[in-house]
């Protein structure tokens, strides 16, 4: 059984790697990241405006049940307004049965956040390196444009060239949720 003191340490040999100097690292310094870091938020943030709600979960308020840990009446605190670049892309429309009732297409959101951003709003949990979790959990509600979306994807496991510079450095992550029905999401 592994040690719990050890479990999330580097050995020295892949700490010593990940601290070289090579690569893209040798001409995109800290100054350029601060540069596209800027200019993406300043697109973002000043020109386009485009941003949604996150309802977080208050878990001191919200009573679970004891052997399947859900809430029928959840508790949110303050929505947390968060800039980002959004996608929404809806489904068709599909039938329950041939001639039956229409199921609404619903939407799936995609929204790119950056990291600098959420390190503001104090939504940042761990930041190590390339490792990088934040508050922003799955199951959590965000609205955008008067319509609720379930979080489906938190963008904990996103280390590739998308969301960085040839995996050097990142610079969002992306979160992903499905709209719901506005009966589950009560928190207005």
């Amino acid at each position: 059984m592994a040690d719990i003191n050890e479990i999330g340490k580097k050995q020295e040999d892949v700490q010593k790697l990940l601290n070289d100097v090579k690569g893209l690292k040798t001409f995109f310094s800290d100054k350029e990241a601060a540069f596209f870091t800027d200019a993406g938020r300043e697109l973002t943030e000043g020109v386009l405006q485009t941003s949604f709600l996150l309802f977080k979960i208050d878990l001191n308020k919200t009573k679970v049940h004891a052997l399947y840990a859900e809430a029928k009446v959840k508790h949110y605190l303050p929505p947390i307004e968060i800039f980002a670049r959004i996608n929404v892309e809806v489904l068709d429309p599909t039938y329950h049965t041939k001639g039956g009732l229409v199921k609404k297409g619903f939407g799936n959101l995609t929204a790119h956040i950056y990291i600098e951003q959420l390190r503001e709003l104090d939504l940042m949990e761990k930041e190590e390196g390339n490792v990088i979790i934040t508050k922003i959990k799955m199951g959590e509600y965000i609205n955008y444009k008067g319509q609720y979306y379930e979080i489906t994807d938190d963008g904990h496991a996103q280390i590739n060239n998308q969301h960085s510079w040839a995996g050097d450095r990142r610079f969002y992550i992306t979160v992903k949720a499905k709209e719901i029905d506005e009966d589950i999401m009560k928190g207005r």
